[in-house]
């Protein structure tokens, strides 16, 4: 592995009004929930009976005939997309959105044969491959996280997922089997990411076999022409290994970094949804406060999620520092074994599982 030294109705007043409220809490009862975020409900009134639209991916429930009035709008739901809208007729429910590969139950038209679906969020109902992107510097590029992950998800039967990044490689996993395309660039410095173009200097202890030049022009290589649907990110631990005793403005920096990283992927896929880490902790030798110095930048990823989450991208904060002990769980203080790996692919099978 390569060394890191420098690297969230009006309602009808009809007799038809609970009958639909009804219908809708038991299409989302139907329904497979995104993690994170509740999916969009929406009671639609509207004239004579027509037949529901197709939502992605899954079949839709026609709506019920109504008494005239226009469609209900529906309530935010940050869990995916809602059912399409229906011929015009008949008033229906829009039915909460599936999970990344699921359906939602697309909603009847009202008069003018559209009825309201929940606010898009993330990625739900997306039908096909979801994009995977594993996305960081050696902890990602050079520990077998990846090898335990794929096979939890496919162990539990989520088959319909594809790892993407420029990167492809096995850092010598007793399991070789996986999809190893992956984006992780040993020895990196995220912080370099914002350096103007033709500035960056590659860091002594980077991967000689990756080509990156520590600098802006690494985000345009990385993301563009390969959209991700989500992003597992795990990066900032070669910044607080560089910074000892670490800042706040160091810190600061480094969430800089993060947000370009973020429009850069918004950039090739506006509803890319981002499961970010709070970096697992490193005691290398020579480095006494190193540990801190990754507690101090996670305590403030929160609150860089929180500013910069939407119903339509969403950003989940996923804690990798709990749990984890340098002492075991790494073979030099830095970089997981066999069992850091695994507690750092659980972590992350947790985040994903919920979402297909």
């Amino acid at each position: 592995m390569a060394n890191l030294r420098r690297s969230a109705a009006a309602q009808m007043r009809d007799p038809w009004t609970p009958i639909l409220t009804a219908a809708a809490v038991l299409l989302a009862a139907i329904g497979i929930a995104c993690a994170s975020n509740g999916a969009g409900t929406t009671d639609g009134a509207g004239g004579a009976t027509g037949s529901g639209g197709s939502s992605n991916g899954g079949s839709s429930s026609g709506g019920a005939s109504g008494v005239g009035g226009q469609a209900g709008a529906g309530t935010g739901g940050g869990a995916g997309v809602g059912g399409a809208a229906g011929s015009a007729g008949g008033a229906g429910t829009t039915g909460s959105a599936g999970g990344m590969n699921g359906g939602g139950h697309g909603g009847a038209g009202g008069a003018a044969g559209a009825g309201a679906g929940g606010q898009t969020g993330g990625l739900g109902g997306r039908t096909g491959t979801l994009r995977i992107m594993p996305l960081g510097d050696s902890t990602t590029a050079s520990i077998c996280y990846r090898s335990y992950l794929w096979q939890m998800l496919t162990g539990a039967g989520h088959t319909q997922f594809d790892f993407v990044g420029t990167r492809k490689g096995d850092p010598g996993c007793t399991f070789t089997a996986y999809d190893q395309d992956n984006e992780g660039h040993g020895g990196y410095v995220v912080s370099d990411l914002l350096k103007a173009a033709g500035s960056g200097v590659r860091p002594g202890g980077a991967d000689t076999t990756d080509p990156f030049v520590s600098d802006s022009r690494d985000l345009v290589t990385w993301f563009d022409g390969h959209p991700a649907d989500i992003a597992i990110m795990h990066f900032g631990t070669n910044d607080v290994w560089n910074s000892a005793p670490i800042t706040t403005q160091r810190i600061q920096t480094i969430l800089m970094a993060y947000s370009a990283i973020l429009t850069r992927l918004r950039a090739n896929n506006p509803n890319v949804r981002l499961l970010v880490a709070q970096i697992t902790p490193l005691n290398p030798s020579g480095c006494t406060p190193c540990t801190a110095n990754a507690r101090a930048l996670d305590d403030m990823i929160p609150g860089w999620a929180a500013a910069n989450t939407s119903p339509t991208s969403p950003i989940s904060v996923v804690d990798q520092f709990t749990g984890f002990d340098p002492a075991t769980d790494t073979r030099d203080g830095v970089h997981s074994n066999n069992s850091g790996s695994m507690k750092i692919a659980t972590n992350w099978f947790n985040a994903l599982a919920p979402l297909f």
